[in-house]
């Protein structure tokens, strides 16, 4: 089965498309098809898969926009055992757009509803604000990744407001879970990285066991345009990466609550409050 996981921090610059992109590539090699689904206008996702919006036949603007089928839209093999739907900076006006529409939370649900059976991993890599498009994608998705800059004391007030906002949304009768809390940007010899570490249990979510250590060559993979576990497989971040995958990649069981909601199957509708986007 299908697990969708959005990939999100209110807080800029946690790093959320660096592992998205090589979360995605670290599946991939572990034989799980991946689809990588870039929801921010910004694109960094697509641009660190080598590819630009401008020559990609179809984008995710164009899906919301009724132009063009998930399916079609994909781009294929970016990376072994890894497909793209390419972002794309028109997602800020689209965002607009669906503010006057009908169950406006729902489209990108709805848009991957056909597409999300062929893999075992659907990751979106949402914008850094809880807005519009960042609702779409927790309302398509099973759970969310919170991945939290450990060289920033902003992050922990980041992921604290996103969990407030999923809290709120499962409120509502969202069937989303929260997967972890991921230390990314980890030097441990930083002050900061200590002070973060010990506040994090305070956030009451998951904290994940592996971490992603702070490299500069990131920047130079981001530059190049081919994920870090591509461009030195050998090296401690890319094992990290390989070590969050295997972390994830196990089967996830549910304790039955009898005062939950009953989830919806992926191709009918999801959600049913007409009232959802206002947490955002």
């Amino acid at each position: 089965m299908t697990r969708v996981i959005a990939v999100a921090n209110q807080k800029g610059g946690a790093g959320k498309s660096t592992v998205t992109v090589n979360l995605a590539v670290a599946l991939g090699q572990a034989g799980r098809r991946t689809l990588v689904v870039d929801a921010d206008p910004q694109f960094d996702t697509t641009a660190m898969l080598g590819h630009d919006p401008e020559d990609a036949p179809h984008t995710i603007a164009d899906v919301f926009l009724g132009e063009a089928e998930a399916g079609a839209a994909l781009l294929r093999e970016v990376a072994p055992a890894v497909d793209l739907l390419a972002g794309d900076g028109r997602m800020a006006d689209v965002e607009l757009t669906l503010v006057s529409q009908v169950r406006r939370e729902e489209f990108l649900a709805e848009a991957l509803s056909e597409a999300t059976p062929a893999y075992d991993y659907v990751l979106i890599d949402c914008p850094p604000n809880l807005g519009l498009l960042t609702v779409n994608a927790f309302v398509a998705a099973d759970e969310v990744l919170v991945p939290i800059s450990m060289i920033d004391r902003n992050a922990y007030k980041g992921a604290a407001t996103l969990l407030t906002t999923l809290a709120t949304l499962r409120r509502r009768r969202v069937t989303v879970e929260t997967l972890g809390l991921l230390r990314n940007n980890v030097e441990a010899r930083r002050n900061t990285f200590q002070t973060l570490n010990d506040a994090l249990p305070e956030l009451d979510a998951p904290l994940l066991e592996a971490q992603i250590p702070m490299r500069s060559g990131f920047h130079d993979a981001t530059t190049e345009g081919v994920p870090l576990v591509l461009r030195k497989p050998d090296g401690r971040a890319a094992q990290a990466f390989r070590e969050l995958a295997a972390e994830i990649d196990v089967p996830r069981t549910a304790v039955p609550d009898p005062e939950a909601p009953i989830a919806a199957t992926r191709a009918t509708t999801r959600k049913t409050d007409p009232t959802l986007v206002e947490v955002a």
